[in-house]
């Protein structure tokens, strides 16, 4: 009743997390279909509320760009649930869509790859590092573009005598995680995000993680020894190991930055070989 008061009726839940409920509504006001996030603020500790879900609504009210899940509306009811009202994608998390299809073709995970890398170098170059990248905080709408969601770790960057200040809270999620957080070391949270990237790059690819996260210390030292391993099938090129294994880099200083990211081989020779139509679209995206 409180969210029809606010112009919503609520059709299903499409997820439920520890603090909330993620579900669908219909907007009789923008006349569209929204995902509502319910947030219930009793359930939280009082840092989590003051700082990480603060300092979430200021940053996602910021935001405008194709490939980031817009919000659209943000309310609070008297009982301490806070609503955020969001554009509806229709496929789902990107998670669900590789369980469900497999492995994606090559030329698709480009796409995908270059609107991830857009919409991660938007937020970068806002000073805003996301923090938890991963399969299910990536968002497919019904024309299959990516939209990057949930950006309850996010955080604004600053600087001191203009260089940035490191992060040191541990965020996100191991089998996601860089190196350096592994290991506990003040981290730029920039360049830890383009290592969760390189991860969300090879899932899209194989259909499975690089590194088995069940024992967290064999997976640190495979990932410091930079050792990638690609299963024979599905068979994916060599130009795309070669960005893979330059993105999962353990030294920080040698990680691939987004916009070399970019202007790699792989990104052009797999774009110009997408059929006229896509290659139209992923052009005007770059």
């Amino acid at each position: 009743m409180f969210m029809e008061s606010r112009g919503y009726t609520f059709n299903s839940i499409l997820g439920e997390g520890t603090f909330g409920k993620v579900g669908s509504a219909y907007s009789t006001c923008l006349r569209t279909r929204v995902a509502i996030k319910v947030i219930n603020k009793r359930k939280l500790t009082p840092n989590y509320r003051e700082n990480f879900l603060a300092r979430e609504l200021e940053i996602i009210r910021s935001l405008d760009h194709p490939n980031i899940v817009k919000t659209l509306d943000i309310f609070e009811s008297r009982t301490s649930k806070v609503y955020v009202v969001m554009e509806f994608c229709e496929k789902g998390d990107l998670l669900k869509h590789i369980t469900v299809n497999g492995a994606l073709p090559e030329h698709s995970v480009c796409r995908l790859f270059t609107q991830l890398c857009n919409g991660v170098q938007y937020l970068h170059n806002r000073d805003v590092a996301h923090r938890d990248l991963k399969c299910e905080n990536i968002l497919l709408d019904i024309n299959l573009h990516l939209k990057v969601c949930d950006f309850g770790f996010s955080k604004r960057l600053t600087y001191a005598d203009g260089r940035m200040m490191l992060s040191e809270t541990f965020c996100g999620t191991s089998s996601y995680a860089s190196p350096e957080i592994l290991k506990g070391f003040p981290y730029n949270p920039k360049v830890s995000d383009v290592w969760s990237m390189g991860v969300v790059l090879y899932m899209m690819l194989l259909a499975s993680m690089p590194y088995d996260s069940t024992n967290i210390k064999k997976m640190l030292d495979s990932q410091i020894k930079h050792i990638v391993i690609f299963p024979n099938i599905p068979s994916i090129s060599s130009e795309v190991k070669a960005l893979i294994q330059s993105i999962l880099h353990p030294v920080v200083g040698q990680r691939i930055t987004i916009n070399n990211i970019l202007q790699t081989s792989w990104m052009f020779s797999t774009l110009f070989e997408l059929p006229r139509t896509l290659r139209l679209n992923n052009v005007q995206s770059l």
